[in-house]
C-alpha cells in the first residue's frame, strides 16, 4: 500500500512542477530533456551501474522497453501539442483512457475470473470520472477552440495508443523473473528514460535552441527525481500484488485526478466547477468499489 500511495504522490507532484515551470520561466523542452538523463542516471547508478547495463542488454524486456522509449519524449511533446491545437480535454481523455489498453490485455493474460464483478463496475465508473474530470477543466472560452480540427484527428489517436502500450509493457514485464535480481527493477525504469533523453537531446540539437539554462537544469532535476520515482514506485505496485494487475493503473489514474484536484484547490486556489466534482465523487466511488473487492 505505501509504494502505491507513493506512485500517486509522486505523479501528482509531477503535474505540480510542470503548472508551476511557466511561472518559474523554466524552459519545458530543456527541462523535459535534462529530466530524462537525470531519471536515467539515478537509475543506472542505485542499480549497480555498468554490470547493471550488460545484464540489462541480455534481458527478454530491452528491445521492447527501448521502443516505447524512443517514443517517451515525442509523446510527451505530442501531448503538450495537442494540448494547444485541439484543448486540455482531448489530451487528458485521450491519455487517461489509455488504461482501457492494459486493463483488457492485463485481464485477459491473468484470467478474468481473478477479477471481481465489484472491481468490473469501479472500472465502468472510471471512464466517465476522467471524462468529466478532463471535460470540467476545458471549455470554449478559455482555450480558444470552437471546434475540433479533423486534419488533427490522429495526435489523441497516437496518445492514446502510445500511453496505454507504454503502461502494458511495464505491467506486462513487472513479473519478469529477472527483475527479482537486486537493483534490476532500477535498472528496467532506466531504459526507457536513457532513450527518452537521447530523443530529446536530438530534438534540441536539432532545433537549435542553444545550452539550458539554470533554472531549466534545476527543473529538469526535480522532475528527474520525481519521475523515475512514479515509475520504480508503480513497478512495485505491479509487483504487490495488493490487487489484480489489470486494476493498478485505473486506480492509479482516478486517484491522481482525486489528489491532483485537492491539491488544486489546496495550493493554486483552483476551485472545480460543477462537471470537476461530479467526475471526483465518480473516481472516488470507483476507487473505493475495486479496493473493497480487491
Amino acid at each position: 500500500m505505501l509504494t502505491f500511495l507513493a506512485t500517486i504522490l509522486s505523479t501528482v507532484f509531477i503535474y505540480l512542477l510542470f503548472a508551476s515551470f511557466i511561472r518559474w520561466g523554466i524552459r519545458s523542452a530543456w527541462a523535459i530533456t535534462v529530466n530524462y538523463f537525470v531519471a536515467a542516471g539515478l537509475g543506472w547508478t542505485l542499480a549497480g551501474g555498468t554490470e547493471a547495463m550488460l545484464t540489462s542488454v541480455q534481458s527478454d524486456w530491452i528491445w521492447p522497453l527501448v521502443l516505447i522509449g524512443i517514443f517517451f519524449y515525442p509523446l510527451f511533446r505530442l501531448t503538450a501539442t495537442c494540448s494547444q491545437e485541439l484543448g486540455i480535454s482531448v489530451a487528458t481523455i485521450a491519455t487517461k483512457l489509455s488504461m482501457a489498453i492494459p486493463v483488457l490485455v492485463l485481464a485477459l493474460a491473468d484470467g478474468v475470473q481473478d477479477i471481481g464483478w465489484g472491481q468490473w463496475l469501479g472500472l465502468s465508473l472510471a471512464f466517465p470520472a476522467v471524462w468529466l474530470s478532463a471535460k470540467a477543466g476545458d471549455s470554449e472560452g478559455t482555450q480558444g477552440h470552437a471546434s475540433t480540427p479533423s486534419a488533427l484527428w490522429w495526435m489523441p489517436v497516437v496518445m492514446f495508443i502510445g500511453s496505454g502500450c507504454i503502461d502494458l509493457v511495464f505491467g506486462w514485464y513487472s513479473k519478469d523473473a529477472s527483475l527479482d535480481a537486486p537493483g534490476m527493477q532500477m535498472a528496467f525504469a532506466s531504459v526507457p528514460f536513457t532513450l527518452g533523453g537521447v530523443v530529446g537531446l536530438a530534438h534540441q540539437i536539432r532545433l537549435g535552441l542553444g545550452l539550458p539554462k539554470q533554472r531549466d537544469v534545476i527543473g529538469g532535476l526535480l522532475l528527474g527525481v520525481t519521475n523515475f520515482a512514479s515509475l520504480y514506485f508503480l513497478l512495485l505496485a505491479f509487483d504487490a500484488d495488493l490487487i489484480a494487475r489489470a486494476m493498478v493503473i485505473p486506480l492509479l489514474n482516478l486517484s491522481v485526478i482525486v489528489l491532483a484536484t485537492v491539491a488544486g484547490v489546496a495550493l493554486l486556489n483552483d476551485r472545480p466547477n460543477q462537471k470537476a466534482r461530479w467526475g471526483v465523487a465518480m473516481a472516488i466511488a470507483s476507487i473505493g468499489l475495486m479496493m473493497l473487492f480487491s
